[in-house]
């Protein structure tokens, strides 16, 4: 069942869809390459911790500088075009780096690199959720998000760093060019797109100053998110996730090596394990979306990630933990999945960016701030103490945020025009069979 109580359609992504997948597929394999691949060549000739902190600390720096900017621009100008952009730099950066491989390169280059990294990220990763309501129902945005996490998890966490090892091996300037010619692919997949008609944009008044005008612009989106309780409790609940997601990954190596006795090996089958729940939670969360109402699947999926994490925590063996471990992969995607489609479902077109762009912020702005606190906490008291208590208050800290709100305010706020499909899906006729028809009747999803 849907929010509205109408019994849901089979979901109907149609071709345009499937060319902004099969881009993020290249894209994600890109990310899920570089991101393993640049510290590795950081460690081969600076293998201070401080130095190869820094890197990680260079390509995360643009979510604090240029998030909520990035969202303007992605409400200003065509995200498809931004997405393509994104898609080329990477390519052309990496591909740069090639040469200045050859030609001897230095630990500038590197970080310059994963500064540019970082920024291209910061774009697509802003226009790419805002662009989907433009190509897919608003009904169907829990199953095309899910579509879109799975290759995420999978060559992110689980296939790009394994193949990033081997490219080092063979050789830094194959395993760069390697990335670049995934990024490169990404941005023409991105060319079959071309047809999508972009929703309206927001334009500077007349003779207002840059500066005047992307202040004014950026002060929109923050207003539009505080005004409306559902957007704003949700995003302090991101807030709050973002926290105890960053104080208990930061323990996570230190439970598996003190507390269940586990090796290299065993620790990176743990964060397998949880990889496969993530997987298994982008299956499992769009189907639950249609038959609970959305906060209420996104407040449980919360309560139970909590349990989750204490339950990691107070595990005393291998089996535990990977059955704990896993199922907050499952809860974790439960709350993201919907709730993501919430906020694109939410905001109007030409301010899809801007919400994008807010949320973003919050959810990966607190995590330095929980490694941090995760550290402090795990040194006065215990690692285990950093995973229950970080579990109770997520607990206690989803029922205070989520329980005030009432399903109603997913429509009473809502505003019109982001509860009507935008007109720039393909007609159903090109895909919807007498077959899925009648599979829809019998309610299969």
């Amino acid at each position: 069942m849907t929010e509205t109580g109408a019994p849901a359609r089979k979901p109907v992504l149609g071709s345009r869809f499937h060319w902004l997948w099969s881009s993020s597929v290249a894209s994600n394999a890109g990310d899920g390459v570089t991101r393993t691949l640049l510290p590795l060549l950081v460690v081969a000739s600076h293998p201070q911790p401080m130095v190869v902190a820094g890197l990680t600390a260079v390509n995360m720096l643009p979510w604090l500088l240029f998030a909520l900017p990035a969202g303007v621009l992605a409400d200003r100008h065509d995200r498809r075009r931004i997405l393509l952009v994104s898609n080329v730099t990477r390519a052309a950066a990496l591909l740069a780096a090639v040469a200045a491989f050859a030609a001897g390169t230095s630990l500038a280059v590197l970080y310059v690199l994963s500064f540019v990294l970082g920024i291209a990220e910061t774009l697509a990763e802003t226009a790419a959720p805002a662009m989907l309501p433009d190509i897919v129902e608003s009904e169907h945005l829990e199953h095309a998000n899910g579509r879109l996490f799975a290759p995420q998890i999978i060559l992110n966490e689980m296939a790009g760093p394994p193949l990033a090892g081997l490219l080092v091996g063979v050789g830094a300037t194959l395993a760069l060019a390697t990335g670049g010619a995934l990024y490169g692919l990404a941005a023409v997949l991105l060319l079959g797109l071309a047809g999508v008609k972009a929703a309206p944009r927001t334009a500077p008044p007349p003779g207002t100053s840059a500066a005047r005008s992307l202040w004014q612009d950026l002060r929109t989106g923050v207003a539009f998110v505080l005004t409306r309780a559902a957007l704003t409790r949700t995003l302090a609940a991101s807030a709050l996730y973002g926290l105890v997601y960053s104080a208990t990954f930061s323990m996570l190596v230190l439970l598996a090596y003190r507390t269940l006795h586990l090796h290299a090996t065993g620790y990176g089958l743990l964060l397998t394990v949880g990889s496969i729940g993530s997987i298994a939670g982008t299956w499992l969360a769009p189907r639950l979306a249609r038959r609970l109402p959305t906060l209420v699947l996104a407040q449980w999926s919360l309560i139970l990630s909590g349990a989750a994490y204490a339950g990691l925590g107070l595990a005393g063996n291998t089996v535990l933990a990977g059955a704990a471990i896993f199922c907050n992969g499952v809860f974790m995607m439960s709350w993201n999945i919907p709730v993501l489609s919430l906020r694109q479902r939410f905001a109007p077109p030409e301010l899809q960016g801007r919400v994008m762009s807010v949320s973003r912020l919050c959810s990966w702005g607190t995590m330095p701030i929980g490694a941090a606190l995760g550290g402090l906490l795990a040194r006065t008291t215990s690692v285990t103490t950093v995973f229950v208590s970080s579990g109770a208050v997520l607990i206690l800290g989803s029922v205070a945020l989520l329980a005030p709100l009432r399903q109603d305010m997913l429509t009473g706020e809502q505003p019109e025009s982001s509860r009507v499909p935008h007109q720039h899906q393909q007609q159903h006729t090109d895909t919807d069979t007498d077959t899925e028809r009648g599979e829809h009747d019998r309610g299969s999803v």
